[in-house]
């Protein structure tokens, strides 16, 4: 069965949505919920047979109707639509996504505007708020940037009208303005106490200070990736707020949505802006502000016993200024007809408007599943195509300008008219270091480019900006593709590579147009890894892998990708191993085999204390041997994480009696190098000045010896070293150099083993 939805693409301040009206997700036979996740491409982190973005501020619904309630215009839903996870959550509004409603009322003439003014009354059927958007349409007013958008839209004013106790019924859920929350430390054996305001306006909203985040000594500008390794706990922070405010019965049950959790610090008295926040959203920091939550801080700010309001000089006339990562945000507090209204300027603009192939899942009779079918700009406004890496650099000299005309964008570094880049005079002081992650935002590669870059540009004479650019798409190879063919060769863009985009490379595959061998490698660094097994499979070591009366099976993601190795090393050893492809993660492939589905798996170093660790000492599972490490002449050794733990070439000799070799062995240290010492690194065009390459080597490796970094890089590298040394060009070429002899034996064992002929 197909049905088609007709949809509007929409992007609301900061967010991207799909605008449907209410009776287009009737489809017969399926929920709201069944239809938006289909529709959207979800669970799969790229969304990649669907309309979603990969990202929590692009997977997002807006559901409108008009209204039969008196005094109310337009009846408003929202849903965040999960994207690795099959879950839409409908506890909060998108105050962001709430500025395309006066725009889409006015188009299919739901509202008329009166003298040049539209005004809109809104009832968000989430919280059962009252929000009020104005637009001026008499010409008067020119079109508005905000900080986090880098062109210009309609500007709509949205207020809330008398939002306090939206969602649980009281402005301080717990009757404080400034709580005590109990929250579970790494060892959950123990708990610590953290001081929060917790307040329910616009959305909930759990408000900790920077000491509290561990970020009270980062500057402002590094929060957005310092933040990263904090993560987990500012999570059980929030989830703690969760239960505190009546939001949850348990930690464990408390949404992803809602509460938000900001992280608030004093304004410097040069700053323009009153008090400097930052929010998560789904579980990653917020680019800009959640508008939702910016109305529950702007309320904070006017009682004096937050914590909020114990950060500021004064407490504020009317309007608040807020520094957020991508700008300055003003939020204003005002009486609308009586009541107390809280609001800011956003700004929208329609995309296109699209019919949405609905194909459920399990009907194969068909075309293919969730494509868009028809789509046409809309009138006046183009949809802007797809741009060029280089258009990049246009874009963030525009935002720069209309920052110094003050018009409120934040960029960091880069020049007003973005002059020809000066990286090969020995620094690179006013320029901007833009790094290309083609992978999605919030995953291992995006975390590991955020990590690193940030902290580069700290060493990198000079001291440039730091511009991350997730350009998704084909696992990774379509962002790699486009930095071959287009990237700025002046030494002011690098790539991200990781064993996602290596291995397709290693196997020649047609849509890979990028090459290593056409790139100057900055740093590589590396993980590493076990295979483990289900002893209820009848293993207990490594020679229970060969000799079997029924082969193990192995639960796999893709045989083309980093599963490869792994497959390899089953070759080489002769293990007796079938394998089903298709999961969606290690994770899952872990749970598998605790419930007996698959009996063999492998892991990173990452994440071996949390998925492997516990099972083993439990005795359900064997840790068998690690992946080793290539050292500087191409030797297999053990890795120093796994110290006690022999390597797949130690575990080959004990089967086989020998020392492992031949083709076979060889192809095994190719791709151990590949996807695992060398799993990551930066790199420069092959035509980037000599001078511009060397600078940026040498404060990587100045960057590797710098005990702080490492210090704090522990738990994002798994204490696998930055390396960028003067051998770096050569071990790197060896490393990456594949002869035809193994692309050959790679090619055949896929298709003679597991049937996968390549393109």
């Amino acid at each position: 069965m197909k049905h088609t939805v007709k949809a509007t693409w929409m992007r609301g301040g900061t967010s991207k949505c799909w605008v449907f009206e209410r009776s287009e997700l009737d489809v017969p036979g399926f929920t709201t919920d069944e239809v938006l996740l289909r529709l959207f491409g979800s669970p799969d982190p790229r969304q990649i047979d669907g309309v979603g973005g990969g990202s929590s501020t692009t997977s997002k619904a807006v559901i409108l109707q008009p209204s039969d309630e008196p005094g109310v215009d337009v009846e408003y839903t929202f849903a965040q639509v999960g994207i690795d996870q099959a879950v839409v959550d409908w506890g909060s509004n998108c105050g962001n996504c709430s500025a395309v409603i006066a725009p889409y009322a006015l188009k299919h003439g739901w509202v008329d505007p009166e003298d040049g003014i539209l005004t809109v009354r809104i009832r968000n059927t989430n919280t059962g708020q009252i929000l009020v958007e104005r637009m001026n349409l008499d010409g008067s007013e020119a079109e508005v940037f905000i900080p986090g958008v880098p062109f210009p839209g309609q500007a709509v004013d949205i207020g809330f009208l008398d939002p306090a106790g939206a969602t649980t019924g009281s402005l301080f859920p717990d009757g404080q303005e400034l709580s005590t929350l109990s929250v579970e430390d790494e060892d959950p054996r123990t708990r610590s106490d953290i001081s929060a305001t917790l307040i329910d306006a616009g959305a909930p909203v759990v408000i900790i200070d920077a000491q509290s985040a561990g970020l009270d000594k980062v500057d402002f500008s590094d929060w957005l990736t310092e933040s990263l390794t904090e993560m987990p706990r500012l999570d059980r922070i929030r989830r703690a707020g969760a239960v505190a405010m009546g939001l949850a019965a348990t930690e464990a049950e408390a949404q992803r949505a809602i509460p938000k959790l900001a992280i608030v610090s004093a304004a410097e008295l040069e700053d323009e802006a009153d008090i400097k926040v930052m929010m998560l959203s789904m579980g990653a920091p917020h680019p800009a502000l959640a508008i939702t939550g910016s109305v529950g801080l702007t309320i904070a700010a006017h009682h004096p016993g937050t914590l909020l309001a114990q950060k500021l000089s004064s407490t504020p006339d009317g309007a608040l200024a807020l520094q957020t990562p991508a700008g300055l945000i003003t939020t204003w507090q005002r009486e609308i007809d009586g009541q107390l209204a809280v609001g800011t300027t956003r700004t929208a603009r329609e995309l296109a408007e699209a019919s949405l192939s609905f194909d459920p899942v399990g009907d194969r009779s068909g075309d293919p599943t969730i494509t868009l079918a028809e789509g046409s700009a809309s009138d006046g406004h183009e949809l802007e195509p797809d741009p060029q890496p280089h258009s990049r650099r246009t874009v963030f000299a525009s935002v720069a300008a209309f920052a110094v005309l003050g018009l409120g964008a934040t960029l960091v570094g880069g020049g007003l008219l973005n002059p020809p880049a000066t990286t090969a005079d020995g620094d690179y002081e006013g320029e901007t270091l833009e790094v290309v992650i083609p992978l999605a935002e919030g995953g291992g590669t995006d975390t590991w480019a955020r990590f690193v870059g940030q902290e580069l540009v700290h060493d990198i004479p000079g001291q440039p900006g730091f511009a991350p650019i997730n350009e998704t798409g084909g696992e990774g190879i379509t962002g790699s593709n486009r930095f071959a063919s287009s990237a700025a060769d002046d030494g002011t863009e690098l790539l991200v590579s990781t064993a996602t985009t290596v291995v397709p490379w290693v196997l020649d595959r047609n849509v890979v147009k990028y090459s290593f061998e056409d790139l100057e490698p900055v740093l590589v660094n590396g993980t590493g890894g076990v295979i483990y097994a289900r002893t209820a499979a009848g293993v207990q070591s490594p020679k229970d892998l060969i000799d079997r009366k029924k082969p193990l099976v192995f639960g796999g993601i893709s045989a083309t990708g980093l599963d490869l190795t792994t497959l390899v090393a089953f070759d080489l050893l002769e293990a007796d191993i079938s394998a089903t492809f298709g999961f969606e993660g290690r994770g899952p492939v872990n749970l598998a085999l605790q419930r007996g589905e698959v009996d063999i798996d492998y892991t990173t170093t990452s994440s071996y204390q949390s998925a492997v660790e516990p099972i083993a000492k439990e005795g359900s599972a064997e840790v068998l041997m690690s992946f080793g490490q290539l050292d500087g002449s191409g030797k297999v050794v053990r890795d120093p994480n796994f110290p006690d733990t022999p390597t797949v070439a130690e575990v080959y000799k004990d089967l086989h009696g020998k020392e492992p070799s031949g083709p076979k062995f060889e192809a095994y240290k190719t791709l151990l190098g590949l996807t695992y010492t060398y799993q990551k690194g930066l790199w420069a065009p092959k035509d980037a000045p000599e001078e511009a390459v060397d600078l940026l080597r040498d404060s990587a490796h100045e960057l590797s010896g710098d005990k702080k970094f490492n210090d704090k890089a522990a738990e994002v590298l798994g204490g696998y070293p930055i390396v960028a040394d003067e051998n770096l060009s050569q071990r790197v070429k060896d490393a990456y150099t594949v002869t035809d002899e193994t692309k050959g034996y790679v090619t055949t064992l896929l298709k003679e083993s597991y049937g996968i002929e390549l393109d």
